[in-house]
């Protein structure tokens, strides 16, 4: 089996299920923990780049419409 890094790992499931990537944004962002933020943003920079606009706002936008 081949070994990979956790944050591609991660970027594959973000990328995958967006409405838990999107539930686990707002979460982690409520708890205020901003190590755990910055680890998520990387990652989910990873899943979806920069050039997608992902946002707070975006992930709220999504889940207030499913």
């Amino acid at each position: 089996m081949k070994c990979r890094l956790h944050d591609e790992a991660m970027a594959e499931q973000f990328h995958a299920y967006t409405n838990y990537a999107a539930e686990l944004l707002i979460e982690v962002h409520h708890t205020g923990d901003s190590a755990e933020l910055a680890i998520l943003l990387r990652q989910m920079v990873k899943a979806f780049g920069l050039d997608e606009g992902w946002s707070l706002a975006d992930a709220e936008r999504k889940l207030s419409s499913t």
